[in-house]
């Protein structure tokens, strides 16, 4: 028993001071109540101040990049840890200035941190599924997991050809898509109780994902349309009516690119400009957001508006038809002469105003990333329990909207999307 124990205490002093384990410095949560814990105003200065070394953003020379990587390394665990020096604000904040200057530098810094958390989580460990408190490679591990429920699975027509390596490029592209979310969830996110932020988020991505009531997921203190649920139907859709309201719509077309330098004067730049629908969500938020007649910011709605989902842009122009995303209005544009008095959109934008007059909508919530597979999917589910409904028929030349609640930002397991109809 002697001997026994001897050995267990030497292989943990050993394992303590190995470069997997990293002594904790827990946060204490600024929203637990026991007035013990809330921060003096001093500490909560202290708090906010990032360190120079966190604060310091990271180098773009070339030369650098080795030096880079072992900083990005310390600020990662940091991160994951209990984000003691805003290390999350560090990483996020050099990520969006290179996507701004350099987007091939912004990929491979992506590919650097992904590099790090496989070889990280990939090391050997004395002691077997350490706590992430203890041990570096717990912490990687755990992040490495949280970005497998993270990234979005493979879309129809990603790949070119079905290509091996196109597959292999777009798996990479949808990685780094789930890494930059993932690191925009931390930076939000506050230690609580002692658990590090990644374990926090892993047991949240885990729960969440399993949430039954999918409206938990609209977002706080942004407009939307209104409605009151007519009748909830088996299968998980629901009848709904919906009030009048009003929009900003663009058609969405394929030759026009996202942060074009001819449509600056009109279009907001978009962080994302590889996703889907980049170009018309640009064009969108720049009216929205004062690149209008009046040169006023009005406040963001939601959803986003997508008619025809489900089909490709070129597919609905084959059939005569057109592929439109749309923004909702603020609610003080929602009378009858509200797109009159709105700020009007500037021309060449391709940005105009309507009316929606609500009306009777067969509705089918899901979570997750509204990939084109994924929106086929529930447009088709949707159909077929419309069929078997005999209260309810689909009205004459109605188009398939898909509604989406969050920004791009939004992990999967938080997000509300909607495929709806309008029936009669």
């Amino acid at each position: 028993m002697k001997n026994s124990f001897i050995t267990s205490t030497v292989l943990l002093l050993a394992a303590l001071r190995s470069s997997a384990f990293v002594a904790p410095h827990p946060r204490r949560c600024v929203h637990q109540r026991s007035s013990s814990l809330l921060p003096t105003s001093s500490s909560l200065a202290a708090a906010s101040e990032p360190t120079a070394e966190s604060a310091a953003p990271l180098s773009s020379s070339k030369e650098d990049h080795a030096v880079n990587i072992d900083r990005v390394a310390v600020l990662l665990d940091d991160a994951l840890k209990y984000n003691t020096n805003n290390s999350s604000s560090t990483l996020v904040n050099n990520l969006m200035t290179l996507r701004q200057s350099d987007p091939m530098a912004a990929e491979a810094n992506l590919d650097d941190i992904l590099s790090i958390i496989a070889t990280g989580s990939n090391r050997r460990t004395f002691i077997p599924r350490l706590s992430t408190r203890l041990s570096r490679t717990a912490r990687l591990r755990s992040m490495s997991r949280v970005l497998d429920v993270t990234t979005p699975a493979a879309d129809e027509g990603e790949a070119a050809n079905n290509d091996a390596v196109d597959d292999e490029v777009a798996a990479g592209r949808r990685r780094r898509r789930a890494l930059a979310v993932l690191l925009r969830t931390i930076d939000k996110e506050k230690s609580c109780g002692g658990t590090t932020i990644i374990r926090q988020i892993e047991k949240l991505a885990l729960q969440d994902a399993k949430m039954e009531d999918l409206t938990k997921r609209l977002p706080e203190g942004l407009e939307t349309p209104k409605y009151e649920v007519v009748v909830r139907r088996k299968g998980g859709y629901e009848i709904r009516n919906y009030e009048p309201f009003s929009v900003c719509t663009v058609e969405m077309k394929s030759s026009v690119k996202a942060n074009d330098e001819k449509r600056a004067k009109t279009d907001a730049k978009v962080s994302m400009p590889q996703l889907s629908g980049a170009s018309s969500f640009g064009a969108l938020a720049g009216y929205l957001f004062g690149k209008n007649s009046e040169e006023t910011a009005m406040k963001m709605t939601t959803p986003v508006l997508t008619s025809n989902a489900g089909m490709d842009v070129d597919d609905a122009s084959s059939i005569g038809d057109t592929k439109e995303m749309s923004f909702v209005l603020p609610s003080s544009y929602w009378a009858e002469d509200g797109t009159a008095r709105a700020p009007q959109p500037l021309d060449g934008s391709g940005v105009r105003l309507q009316r929606d007059e609500g009306g009777t909508r067969a509705t089918l919530m899901f979570g997750g990333f509204a990939n084109k597979a994924e929106v086929k999917e529930r447009k088709a589910q949707l159909l077929a329990l419309l069929e078997g409904d005999t209260d309810y028929v689909i009205s004459d030349e109605a188009k398939i909207t898909l509604s989406q609640y969050n920004d791009p930002f939004t992990p999967p397991w938080k997000r509300l999307n909607e495929v709806s109809v309008q029936v009669i």
